[in-house]
C-alpha cells in the first residue's frame, strides 16, 4: 500500500512556480511579489522571471526573501526559440544556479535541456498560448528534458487568452505517447491586474520548508495541484486506487483512450458533497490514469498521474 503524495513525516507547503517581477515583465519589485504571496498564505515561490537577451540573461535572486515562515525556490522562465516561431514552447526551470550561463545565439533550447541536466525541475508552461501542436511534439529540440506540464495557467484564464488557459491536451497527450510527465498549475502573476494571482498552486509535501527538500519532492511527484480543493489522500493498494478530498461534488479518474468507460467518476445522485472515493485500476494497467476533483463551485484540483 502505497500514498503516493506523502513523502516521510512532512506537511503539505503550498506553493506557485510561476510569476514575474519587475525584473522582467512584471510590475513590481520582487520583495513585493513575494510579500504578497506570504500574505495569501503561501509558503514558498518561484520568481520565475524571464531568462532573455532583453532582460541581460538575469536569473532573479531571491534568496533574501527567506526566512523561517517562508522560502524560495531560485528559478527562471526559458523559451526554446524566437516568441514569434510557430513551435516555440517556454518552461520554468525550477532550482537553477545564479550564474546560469546564457545560451548560444540561436541555440536557446540548448538552455533548457542543460538546465534539466544541472538538476532543475523544468515545467513547460501555458502549451495553449500558441495553441503548441501535439503532432510536433516528437520534433521539439529539448522535449525529453521537460519533467511536468502546466495544466491551468490562472492569468490566462482570467484574461485575454482565457480559453487557451488549459493544458490537458498537451499532458494527456505526452502520457499517451509513454512520456512520464507530471502535472502543474500556476499564476503566471505579472501583478498587472488584480486577479492574474493566487488561482491555480502546487501543495507539495515535504519534510521541511526548505528550498532542496522542495525540489527532492517536486522530482518525486509528492505533490498535488489545485485551484482549491484538496486531495488528501491518493494510496495505491494492490489493483485499487483509493482517494480522500475536501468536501467536492465530483471526483473522477480518466486516462487512455477509451478507458475511462471502464472507470467513470463518483458524486452523490443527491448533489451532496462527497469525500472519497475507490477506483479498479485494472483498466490501466500498462497505461497511465489521473485523478480530477471538481467542487461545487467548479474549482478543480488534478493529481499527478498513476502507472499502474
Amino acid at each position: 500500500m502505497t500514498d503516493l503524495l506523502k513523502r516521510g513525516d512532512g506537511r503539505f507547503f503550498r506553493g506557485n512556480l510561476h510569476c514575474h517581477s519587475n525584473r522582467s515583465d512584471g510590475a513590481v519589485e520582487p520583495h513585493e511579489v513575494a510579500a504578497a504571496y506570504r500574505q495569501a498564505g503561501y509558503d514558498f515561490i518561484v520568481i520565475s522571471d524571464h531568462f532573455e537577451a532583453e532582460y541581460d540573461w538575469q536569473v532573479t535572486d531571491t534568496r533574501h526573501l527567506r526566512d523561517d515562515g517562508f522560502t524560495t525556490i531560485v528559478g527562471a522562465e526559458l523559451s526554446s526559440d524566437a516568441w514569434d516561431a510557430r513551435t516555440v514552447y517556454w518552461v520554468v526551470a525550477v532550482g537553477l544556479p545564479l550564474d546560469f550561463e546564457p545560451p548560444d545565439p540561436g541555440a536557446q533550447a540548448a538552455a533548457i535541456q542543460r538546465a534539466h541536466d544541472d538538476g532543475a525541475f523544468v515545467v513547460m508552461l501555458h502549451p495553449g498560448l500558441n495553441n503548441l501542436p501535439l503532432a510536433e511534439v516528437d520534433k521539439l529540440p529539448a522535449i525529453d528534458a521537460v519533467d511536468a506540464v502546466e495544466i491551468y495557467n490562472h492569468n490566462m484564464a482570467m484574461g485575454a487568452s482565457a480559453d487557451r488557459a488549459h493544458g490537458a491536451y498537451m499532458v494527456d497527450g505526452l502520457l499517451e505517447q509513454g512520456r512520464r510527465v507530471l502535472v502543474n498549475a500556476g499564476d503566471d502573476a505579472h501583478f498587472e491586474h488584480p486577479a492574474d494571482r493566487f488561482g491555480g498552486w502546487i501543495e507539495v509535501h515535504a519534510e521541511a520548508l526548505d528550498p532542496d527538500a522542495l525540489l527532492e519532492s517536486l522530482k518525486a511527484g509528492a505533490y498535488y495541484s489545485t485551484q482549491g480543493p484538496r486531495i488528501e489522500e491518493l494510496v495505491v493498494d494492490g489493483d485499487r486506487l483509493r482517494v480522500a478530498t475536501s468536501p467536492a461534488y465530483c471526483i473522477a479518474l480518466a486516462g487512455s483512450g477509451a478507458r475511462w468507460l471502464d472507470a467513470g467518476s463518483r458524486t452523490n445522485p443527491a448533489g451532496e458533497p462527497i469525500h472519497a472515493a475507490a477506483f479498479d485500476l485494472t483498466p490501466f494497467g500498462g497505461s497511465f490514469c489521473r485523478v480530477t476533483v471538481v467542487d461545487a463551485a467548479g474549482r478543480r484540483a488534478w493529481s499527478n498521474p498513476v502507472w499502474p
